[in-house]
């Protein structure tokens, strides 16, 4: 069987979680599948590098691509330029890979069909709709679909087109969920791919050695203005003011812990977003030797190891909130986006949860809500389980219309 997995995120340790979980699982699943990984001018070959997972069966393929590509490719789509796709040499390769595939899976990740509205994102599935391959949509949101301007609702149209396509769609989150539902779009309920497995590696020597031997939380923060929904809200200086004042609210109701803050983004260097230039800032700000930076070079499974042996987590990431229930570790999820509130959805854990999509205008309150949940520090039983239990039900949904 021969799988070609399209629209793969880099540069995050999340979706570095799902990735290789989802891979790893059909490897075992099905032990003579081929997959075919697919990128065009991959921009950051360190953050390929560090998603690839060592197998014979596994290929990331990336095409270089050529002249106007972004224009015959991409957004072709809203210049309607599709009969350019064969001649263009870019385009061609990129369907001679099509071609070798029996299925084509949209890699679990984000809300590229929605409020980011990606087109590069649908123009791969547009093309297995193009080359007549049936085409899974694994473990991701969607929404919202705003209709606002023509190009809005273009991306509605053809979003809802490939919808229709589909042979199989597995949501990731209630939220979407109902998104899909309200389209009257079939769709199967699902978690996030990083729950089909449970990592547990051995730290590094200088991640032990930061660490010690005293207890620790760890904490995720969000930059937030790389989003669309947050952008001229507020400023950088509004984000590290919070995020400080909720670091000082863990130490002072943790006084004999330490906080260690867990870069989720990686070779990023030169973005404004550098998760490890603003957890500096926020560490500044804080001005407590208690606070302990890692750096961003550590995979999602030594991430998740260290997650497992924190007392409490608090994140404003939805993965960070993943590692957390997949480890079995207390958290409160600084829910930044419907993904993180339909996830805590699907699993009955709102409890756990602060919606801070209104964060500028409603700081201090988000606060003082933060500062009495801190205060709880349990886990409910067998969540973990009940998540991973759902998620091996719908891969073996997918298993069974591949087989």
């Amino acid at each position: 069987m021969k799988i070609l997995l399209i629209n793969q995120p880099l540069n995050n340790r999340g979706d570095e979680a799902a990735h290789k979980a989802l891979i790893r699982t059909l490897l075992v699943k099905i032990p003579n599948i081929q997959i075919k990984v697919l990128y065009v001018d991959c921009y950051s070959q360190e953050g390929l590098n560090q998603f690839k997972i060592p197998s014979l069966n596994v290929d990331y393929v990336n095409i270089k691509s050529f002249w106007w590509y972004s224009v015959i490719g991409p957004r072709s789509l809203i210049n309607n330029k599709s009969f350019l796709w064969p001649i263009h040499p870019t385009t061609h390769d990129v369907i001679k890979v099509y071609s070798w595939a029996d299925f084509v899976v949209c890699a679990p990740g984000g809300i590229c069909m929605g409020g980011f509205q990606n087109w590069e994102h649908l123009f791969f599935l547009k093309l297995a709709k193009y080359c007549k391959k049936p085409l899974i949509y694994y473990g991701r949101s969607v929404g919202p679909f705003p209709t606002e301007t023509k190009n809005n609702r273009l991306f509605k149209k053809i979003s809802l087109e490939m919808l229709d396509y589909m042979s199989f769609i597995a949501i990731r989150d209630l939220k979407s969920n109902m998104i899909l539902k309200d389209f009257h779009k079939a769709c199967s309920l699902t978690v996030d791919t990083a729950f089909l497995e449970k990592p547990n590696v051995s730290l590094p020597y200088e991640i032990k050695k930061l660490i010690g031997t005293k207890p620790y939380i760890v904490f995720v923060p969000n930059y937030l203005l790389w989003h669309y929904a947050y952008k001229n809200q507020g400023t950088e200086e509004d984000l590290t003011d919070f995020f400080s004042n909720i670091g000082k609210g863990i130490l002072k109701q943790y006084p004999d812990c330490n906080i260690v803050m867990l870069p989720q983004t990686f070779a990023n260097e030169n973005k404004e977003d550098n998760d490890i230039i603003f957890f500096r800032k926020i560490a500044e700000k804080i001005n407590d030797n208690r606070i302990l930076l890692t750096a961003d070079c550590y995979s999602s499974d030594i991430q998740q190891t260290l997650i497992s042996k924190a007392s409490f987590l608090v994140g404003a990431r939805y993965h960070s909130i993943v590692f957390a229930i997949n480890q079995n570790i207390p958290f409160i999820s600084l829910s930044y986006e419907h993904k993180m509130t339909g996830l805590l959805q699907c699993l009955d854990l709102t409890e756990y949860e602060i919606d801070i999509q209104n964060i500028f205008k409603e700081k201090q309150n988000i606060l003082n809500l933060f500062y009495t949940k801190i205060k709880t520090n349990i886990v409910k039983p067998n969540v973990q389980e009940k998540a991973q239990s759902i998620a091996y039900e719908c891969t073996n949904k997918l298993l069974n219309i591949m087989k």
